[in-house]
């Protein structure tokens, strides 16, 4: 398969959802993933099971640098032309990625609210102006579109920046699995010790 069908999937993690090492073999297995950034931002707790190969790149860091940084930093080290960020707390369909290759040119795509919670339907994408709870969680865009987050924003808001600076979609249609409730997600930035941090991100991301 030529590269400029590939995607490079980017996932921060601390390795605090058991789905990671669900997510990780399928994304192995699809032939338009072309590699699969680990950004480990807690290396104390990564298992032994989990290294480099072929397909699997860890940029391992010696301590946190948040997910908006780690971002960033993903997609200056990726390989492909086509990008994909994931949360490390879900499992996503794999199979819709031809469908967002057909699409990719608009912009950049999230996940309408609805694929955490409805069952299959029809897939469809369609514009947006701002976006919904989740759509954040796993999205995808060309690499040469991306607009780098400002440093002042660790936690929250880093999809919001996206959203400002570039045409922005959605895709329904497309179940996510997440444990052990879909308002789960994202746990890791929901902790009392990144709540802070948020709060701080959406007071600088107002006055950008």
């Amino acid at each position: 398969m030529s590269e400029r069908y590939k995607f490079s999937v980017i996932i921060p993690t601390m390795w605090c959802s058991d789905l990671i090492y669900k997510l990780i073999p399928i994304l192995e297995t699809s032939n338009f993933v072309g590699e699969i950034i680990l950004i480990d931002n807690d290396k104390s707790k990564r298992p032994a099971h989990i290294v480099n190969t072929d397909k699997i790149r860890i940029i391992e860091q010696e301590q946190n640098i948040y997910v908006n940084p780690a971002w960033n930093l993903g997609v200056e080290l990726s390989n492909y032309p086509n990008i994909c960020i994931s949360n490390d707390d879900l499992v996503w369909n794999v199979q819709i990625l031809p469908f967002i290759l057909e699409n990719i040119h608009l912009g950049i795509i999230g996940q309408a609210t609805s694929n955490y919670f409805d069952g299959h339907s029809k897939i469809k994408i369609e514009d947006i102006t701002e976006r919904g709870w989740g759509w954040g969680c796993c999205f995808f865009l060309q690499k040469n579109k991306w607009v780098k987050i400002p440093q002042q924003l660790k936690v929250a808001c880093g999809d919001d920046w996206l959203i400002s600076k570039i045409s922005a979609y959605q895709i329904s249609g497309t179940p996510i699995e997440t444990e052990p409730h879909p308002w789960s997600v994202s746990r890791t930035a929901s902790k009392n010790e990144f709540v802070q941090i948020s709060f701080q991100d959406m007071g600088t991301f107002s006055k950008l």
